[in-house]
């Protein structure tokens, strides 16, 4: 069993005015949700986790949306915004703190990719957890340096190299997550106030775990971070 997080809850400037939630936006006559969700269908066996929040789910029903699309799937609902990315998926701790693999991934984006094989190419050169990765210097991203065939060091909205993380993080085990997570919350290791999911793989590298890598194409990489975004999809499909 494959634990699949997706957290939902940040709000974001380029969706200010929008009236529904942005897992609601709809993409080339899909919602968001929809299309996220779709994107790990072939992924078996897989459990859904979605953090979302509570006025969202109250005024417009997500958690319902998301039990009709997956009606196994584990929905935690937080009243209020958390420090960032990595708070908001630590939540999570009661489904994810165990022995089985664990994905967190952006509910944002798609990736072109067979996760399946994402998943072997890092069983195969024995890693404790890892990263997709696609070529780009824009600070909006995390990056990885890399040496070898792993990681070496992820620095947030830092260039450190073009290797721009994909919003995919992998975790053999979850419970590395959660141990790597309370490391970064005891260092105060944040960006202007905020926590990240990439600080977690660095406190897996001081831990001697070892961190792989799975490259892929840019044109593989689809982020809806913001309305142009979107377009930018949609007018690649017709």
């Amino acid at each position: 069993m494959i634990n699949v997080l997706l957290p939902a809850m940040g709000t974001s400037a380029f969706f200010k005015d929008a009236y529904f939630p942005k897992p609601l936006t709809e993409i080339n006559g899909k919602t968001m949700l929809e299309m996220v969700v779709d994107n790990y269908r072939a992924l078996e066996p897989k459990n859904y986790i979605f953090v979302l929040n509570d006025e969202d789910c109250k005024k417009f029903h997500i958690d319902a949306s998301i039990r009709i699309l997956t009606p196994a799937s584990q929905v935690i609902k937080l009243h209020n915004q958390t420090a960032g990315a990595l708070c908001t998926c630590l939540m999570a701790i009661d489904y994810i703190n165990d022995d089985f693999p664990l994905i967190i991934a952006n509910s944002d984006q798609i990736i072109d990719v067979d996760y399946g094989n994402v998943i072997a190419h890092f069983d195969g050169i024995g890693a404790d957890a890892g990263v997709i990765t696609f070529p780009n210097i824009h600070p909006r991203w995390s990056y990885a340096r890399l040496n070898g065939d792993e990681v070496n060091e992820v620095a947030e909205k830092r260039p450190v190299s073009k290797n721009a993380i994909a919003g995919f993080y992998y975790y053999k085990h979850g419970k590395d997550f959660i141990e790597a997570g309370k490391k970064v919350l005891l260092k105060q290791n944040n960006l202007e106030g905020k926590y990240y999911i990439s600080g977690s793989m660095n406190e897996l590298i001081l831990m001697n775990k070892k961190i792989g890598y799975y490259e892929i194409a840019k044109e593989q990489y689809k982020s809806f971070y913001s309305p142009a975004k979107i377009k930018e999809y949609e007018e690649s499909i017709k």
